[in-house]
């Protein structure tokens, strides 16, 4: 199974950890919506300056895209402002309203890491 761990950097969650499971199974890609409404799968409802609806982060399985879901104040990929989906990598921070997040290096376990275990 792989998770997908969102880092807050900003903001009065800074240093949060949000985990998703991703859907490959289904053979979609996993979808994480970005956003001020409390049905975002990350809402950031203390943020002004983010959309109820602002972005969205796609996982296809090899590679991660942000897209600005027509949002007021924009999303940026460090300084640079996206107008089309573009990719984003793990470690490298983005930006939703006033909010800083960052993508963690992906964990993938298998059931053989299992038996490795010491108990």
């Amino acid at each position: 199974m792989d998770e997908i761990v969102i880092a807050l950097m900003s903001g009065p969650q800074d240093g949060a950890v949000l985990t998703f499971e991703t859907l490959l199974n289904s053979g979609e890609p996993t979808e994480i919506t970005i956003g001020r409404r409390e049905g975002c799968d990350i809402s950031l409802s203390y943020d002004s300056q983010v959309s109820r609806e602002h972005a969205m982060l796609i996982y296809d399985g090899e590679q991660f895209w942000l897209e600005d879901t027509k949002s007021t104040n924009g999303t940026f990929i460090g300084e640079e402002k996206i107008t089309e989906r573009t990719e984003v990598f793990p470690g490298q921070l983005f930006r939703v309203g006033r909010t800083w997040l960052r993508i963690e290096p992906m964990i993938t376990f298998t059931s053989s890491d299992m038996d490795d275990l010491p108990f």
